[in-house]
């Protein structure tokens, strides 16, 4: 292979590395975890206790909630355009399936907290 130089010199990427744009991608990053961002929710559904802490977050332009019960595992909840409220959205297999009356309470609470 005689002739051939080292195309990639000290100082460049590589073959196309300046024709690359400087623009990044969207950001879809949660906002940060923020104590002022943080409820807790003392709870009475069908002669059950619940002690749940929610705590809003932004993802994708969309306001979420971390939302733990009774200290268990941490749910998020967003808006269920099929419900028309806000629904925990379970994507782990091992997490627990809220009761249906708790979910709707919190939901409710929630969308009342909202900034309208």
């Amino acid at each position: 292979m005689s002739g051939r130089g080292d195309n990639n010199k000290q100082g460049t990427s590589g073959r196309g590395a300046s024709h690359q744009s400087g623009q990044a991608f969207a950001d879809t990053r949660p906002t940060q975890r923020k104590p002022e961002n943080r409820k807790l929710y003392d709870l009475l559904i069908d002669e059950v206790p619940y002690l749940v802490n929610t705590e809003a977050f932004t993802y994708n332009g969309e306001q979420r909630y971390y939302v733990s019960v009774n200290g268990g595992p941490q749910h998020v909840f967003t808006w269920d355009p099929d419900l028309k409220r806000l629904a925990a959205l379970d994507t782990d297999e091992d997490s627990a399936t809220l009761p249906e009356a708790l979910e709707e309470e919190l939901s409710n609470r929630l969308q009342a907290d909202l900034p309208h």
